[in-house]
């Protein structure tokens, strides 16, 4: 519009004042609020050109909003002094009312029914020749504003005047659904029979789409039958609301169903309608449904063009549920199919290829994509954490170091996740020597550690055997004052106190840990438990088990009942293992496993029982 406007400035012609209010209702629609004041101070006005009713109206709440109070006092003095009169003396009745329904829908949207009411007022009292067009607009603004009463006024004023149709019957249907109010909302069905308006697509969807929330299955079928018996089709629309009834419990006969219905309906199946398919086929866990949908819908030549989200969406299910073929066939599809994958998309295949345990070829994807120019701008710091997750978790650390320094070389930021990534391929590789390192790196680029990092600087040092190393760096994350040490912490040390049988350090450390208000837990309590056995120390450990998750109102797992019959065999003493099998047995909140009675029996069998 201002192109056109430029245009027409260019050959020299005067603009009109149609032209003028034209470009500027253009402007306003465009949701350029800001240019089109401009437009409308530097343009219209200086040419002594008005805007009507409806765009002073808007330009008038834009210009309030922008801060230019001298322009909205203008713009309201002209409208009052002039009826509502466009500058160009012209425009017709059918567009000053689409221009006040605008509004009106403006202004609900925005949840300001005192706006919508002034405009519909001010329209009335125009004289100008209304609509049921106009008389819509304003209830469904009373209904986005939850104005019941106003709204059931309204409606009841529409029927003395003759302006009700069944777009009006909708959007009380629609409220009335929303309130859960189901006898309300049938009785406008009939009076709306009885009125000889027919039900539309639109008003049994209404009906389906409350007994899907409701999760009224039964209901749910028996509007579909109403609706099929009154001869009105269902829709892509009818069929989505379908789709989000199914569960991963639904009957399978349901399943068909819908399925069936998607496939009977007259439209195209858009990518909406598709998205709903994947989405629902993904929920129910059933990817084989959806490839069979797939190959059938492309078959009959009914397949939609997908965008990339889509792609990427099907591409993350594939790659969860471990079918990394279809994870790269979805990949060549979209590609053959010139759909260019954003940032979003290629992290979801990168993902679903390093879940799959192909690291190596979710960074031959990213060289590849990096090749491209348009694509290389979808590389982001999250894709290649989640390859660099990959190789930490295969423990292969130096491809990690050899994809961070790639990282680093194509000044991709690293950020806190992406250091404790590396951190953590540390700990499980047993190369705590490289963590200074990463740590001042991590200090040059400005990234603050957090509790996640101490945690995995401490396990790792614990799983080399440098439990000192390890105390250093609590002491000194408690001296900085930023974290306190969380039970994963706590557990970490004590499990490298445990391995070294630091009987003493393991039990201050227990002490500090309940003394700042971390409680323990079982997992906690095996490791002490295991710790106390190893020292010979087994009646400690058993006071161990009762104090603690009597203080604590925890009961002991089977890990902790397997790890304390394990420090009774260690013990020689086979009548107490027995014994906790006995309580075991009797507690029906604890069950046993096969490998408490794996340690069980290799106890038993030294001892010749």
């Amino acid at each position: 519009a201002a192109r056109v406007f430029e245009l027409r400035r260019a050959t020299g012609g005067t603009p009109s004042g149609k032209l003028l209010v034209a470009v500027c209702g253009a402007l306003v629609d465009c949701d350029s609020a800001e240019r089109a004041c401009e437009f409308c101070e530097g343009e219209m006005l200086p040419r002594g050109c008005w805007p009507d009713t409806a765009l002073a109206g808007a330009l008038s709440a834009a210009a309030t909003q922008l801060g230019k109070p001298e322009l909205a006092q203008r713009l309201a003095e002209h409208s009052a002094g002039h009826g509502g009169r466009s500058g160009s003396g012209q425009g017709g009745s059918s567009g000053e009312l689409q221009r006040h329904a605008t509004m009106i829908k403006t202004y609900a949207k925005e949840r300001n029914l005192a706006a919508a009411s002034a405009v519909f007022g001010r329209l009335r009292e125009s004289g100008t020749q209304l609509t049921p067009l106009i008389f819509n607009c304003f209830l469904d603004a009373c209904v986005q504003c939850s104005d019941v009463e106003r709204a059931t006024q309204h409606f009841e004023e529409m029927k003395q005047l003759n302006f009700i149709d069944v777009v009006g019957y909708n959007t009380m249907l629609k409220m009335h659904l929303l309130r859960g109010h189901t006898e309300q909302a049938r009785a406008l069905v009939k009076e709306m029979s009885s009125r000889g308006l027919q039900a539309n697509k639109v008003t049994y969807n209404e009906l389906l789409h409350a007994k899907v929330i409701a999760k009224d299955r039964k209901g749910m079928w028996s509007i579909l039958e109403e609706m099929q018996g009154a001869g009105v089709k269902p829709n892509s629309v009818t069929c989505s609301i379908l789709l989000k009834s199914l569960s991963v419990h639904s009957d399978p006969e349901d399943v068909r169903c819908v399925v069936g219905l998607i496939e009977d309906i007259e439209e195209a199946i858009d990518e909406v309608l598709f998205s709903s398919v994947i989405e629902a086929c993904i929920r129910i866990k059933q990817l084989d449904l959806l490839s069979d949908l797939m190959r059938r819908y492309r078959h009959k030549g009914s397949f939609v063009n997908l965008s990339a989200p889509t792609y990427g969406s099907m591409i993350k299910a594939y790659g969860q549920a471990g079918d990394a073929t279809r994870v790269s066939e979805l990949w060549h599809e979209m590609e053959e199919h010139g759909v260019k994958p954003t940032s979003i998309t290629l992290g979801c295949m990168v993902e679903a290829l390093v879940v799959n345990g192909q690291a190596d070829e979710a960074w031959d994807l990213i060289h590849k994509e990096l090749e491209d120019e348009e694509r290389r701008g979808c590389i982001n710091t999250v894709i290649y954490s989640t390859v660099l997750k990959g190789f930490a978790v295969t423990k292969r650390i130096d491809k990690v170091f050899v994809c961070y320094k790639e990282m680093r070389s194509k000044g991709i930021p690293c950020n806190t996740i992406t250091y404790n990534t590396m951190l953590d391929a540390c700990a499980k590789s047993c190369a705590m020597a490289r963590a200074a390192q990463l740590l001042e790196d991590m200090a040059a680029s400005g990234v603050e550690p957090d509790i996640i990092t101490y945690s995995t600087i401490v396990k790792g040092y614990c799983v080399e055997g440098d439990v000192d190393r390890a105390f250093h760096v609590l002491e000194e994350m408690k001296s900085d004052g930023k974290f306190h040490p969380d039970e994963i912490m706590y557990n970490s040390i004590l499990d490298g106190c445990a391995k070294q049988h630091r009987v003493d350090d393991a039990l201050r450390i227990l002490e500090e840990m309940k003394s700042v208000g971390v409680i323990p837990s079982n997992y906690t309590l095996s490791i002490l438990v295991k710790l106390l056995g190893h020292a010979r120390r087994l009646s400690q450990a058993f006071r161990m088990m009762e104090e603690l998750s009597t203080e604590h109102n925890f009961r002991p797992n089977v890990q902790v009942y397997t790890c304390l019959v394990q420090a009774c065999i260690l013990n020689r003493k086979l009548d107490r293992a027995l014994s906790l099998h006995d309580t075991m047995v009797a507690d029906a909140t604890c069950w046993t496993d096969d490998k408490f009675y794996a340690v069980l029996a290799r106890g038993c069998l030294p001892m010749d029982q």
